[in-house]
């Protein structure tokens, strides 16, 4: 289904411009090509629908051609970063061992497996190293057996375990989830994209790719490890129309660019809420319009905040798309600024089927409970029926019996004009259970009295943090989220 969609775009406009790269302009008449070219060098190094690959490269362009190759032979994929840490990377193929692997043929892989079976496999001109494993993870067996017709893409998340999470999703559902946000966006095929998200997420693998080729809209990648000055000289260079970017590059063209953006017809954002303050700098310094995009890897997109107006709250996520369908659980029920929110439970055609499972390793339960699955995010329905988070069921801090909403406290904190950026975790306590303890970046010196004291006029006593820790960063993924465990973990030392 994906590669005859993208085939069906290229025959319409063949000559239509699909990825802006460094070098040239690939026609979507040319990707197609390409992708046939990448079918054939699978079919002869033997993949096949039992033969599951891993994918880690960083060229954007050929991890979305290779992954289009695959679907057409209902080859499962699993997306890796290939920016992890060697040990990281060790215990990923360690769990999730695929038959093949796809690697830069600079990679230390080509050492490692050197003497075994390796071959090149070439796309856009250049050469990629293609090594045989001869061995797959039981994890696999359900979604590789003989008699299943379908392809899967697996995106690893951190999730809330301490091992990273295999969630597997169908091609299909993913190629759905593209068509809505393209036709709920209103993107054209004369739509210039510029992603400088990474395509082994969610995010931007299904608007930088699925969103993007469905509507036949031209895409140039750039990564998430991307200077201010790059993206935005990039994007001047070639009159781009739709920005697709992380929270914290938002937030870096704030603080370096000058002149607006007025060629972007909008701009997207995903992973986690923009604050607004910085909305409206965006709006107003660089005459970027900032759609959030809220979602996960297990739920796909859920809501999109398309509104003028979304600097009043920076938690509003908007609209629900059009097929998701979301209920709230009232058992569990907290009050957060006045507000009483709850679970969100979300039930599409977007979810994903599980999660790898790996024995005797805790990755979580993916369960649905016929066929609602819970987020974990606490939310709530505003007065004119858009979506707005509250935080997390699985990081409030229980101080004495009350419920304190971390996210609640980082909102606060975030408004101190020497606060750049804030986390707040639970500490164990003897005398109170948990005690909330923030951790912040700064962008002047400032006292923790000081800090306190303006926690002190907006904060009920028992949600202001009993210690504040300054930073020079917070640990992220390469998504730009803050790694909120790893913060939990060093936070005991303080």
């Amino acid at each position: 289904m994906l590669f005859e969609s993208i085939e069906s775009v290229s025959k319409v406009n063949p000559h239509s411009p699909a990825i802006l790269t460094h070098q040239r302009i690939i026609t979507y008449e040319e990707f197609v090509l390409e992708v046939n070219k990448i079918i054939n060098q699978l079919k002869k190094s033997g993949l096949t629908p039992q033969t599951p690959i891993a994918i880690v490269l960083e060229q954007s362009e050929v991890v979305w051609a290779t992954v289009v190759a695959a679907s057409y032979l209902n080859i499962s994929v699993m997306l890796v970063d290939p920016n992890l840490k060697d040990t990281e990377m060790e215990q990923i193929m360690n769990m999730y061992q695929t038959c093949y692997e796809l690697h830069q043929t600079s990679s230390s892989k080509a050492e490692e497996f050197r003497g075994q079976n390796i071959q090149k496999l070439n796309c856009f001109g250049n050469e990629y190293l293609l090594a045989y494993t001869g061995l797959t993870a039981s994890c696999w067996n359900e979604y590789i057996a003989p008699n299943n017709k379908q392809s899967y893409i697996v995106l690893l998340t951190s999730g809330s375990t301490k091992v990273p999470s295999g969630v597997v999703k169908t091609v299909d559902s993913i190629v759905g989830d593209g068509l809505r946000i393209g036709s709920s966006l209103g993107m054209l095929s004369s739509d210039r994209v510029l992603c400088a998200a990474p395509v082994y997420h969610a995010f931007g693998l299904i608007c930088g790719c699925f969103a993007t080729f469905l509507s036949g809209a031209s895409v140039s990648y750039l990564g998430a490890h991307v200077l201010p000055s790059t993206l935005e000289n990039k994007t001047r260079q070639l009159s781009y129309t739709v920005m697709m970017a992380l929270p914290f590059h938002y937030n870096f063209l704030v603080q370096h660019v000058d002149q607006p953006f007025n060629e972007i017809r909008f701009a997207l954002s995903s992973t986690s809420p923009l604050s607004k303050e910085l909305l409206q700098s965006c709006r107003e310094k660089l005459n970027l319009n900032i759609h959030n995009i809220y979602g996960s890897s297990e739920a796909g997109a859920i809501s999109i905040q398309q509104s003028r107006n979304a600097e009043d709250s920076s938690n509003n996520v908007g609209q629900l798309l059009k097929g998701v369908e979301i209920k709230f659980d009232k058992n569990n029920v907290i009050e957060v600024n006045g507000r009483r929110v709850s679970e969100l439970l979300i039930n599409s055609s977007s979810l994903a089927v599980g999660y790898l499972k790996i024995e005797d390793v805790d990755i979580g339960s993916y369960i649905l409970e016929d066929g609602w699955w819970r987020t974990g995010d606490l939310a709530y329905l505003n007065e004119v029926n858009e979506l707005n988070l509250a935080g997390r069921v699985n990081i409030t801090i229980n101080v004495n019996g009350k419920k304190v909403n971390p996210y609640e406290v980082e909102d606060v904190l975030n408004n101190h004009p020497a606060i750049t950026e804030s986390v707040v975790v639970g500490n164990p306590d003897n005398k109170r259970g948990e005690i909330p303890v923030a951790f912040v970046v700064t962008n002047k010196t400032v006292s923790e009295e000081d800090i306190l004291q303006f926690c002190n006029q907006r904060l009920s006593a028992y949600k202001i943090p009993r210690k504040i820790v300054v930073r020079d960063a917070l640990p992220k993924t390469s998504a730009g989220k803050v790694r909120r465990r790893e913060v939990q973990r060093f936070s005991k030392n303080y």
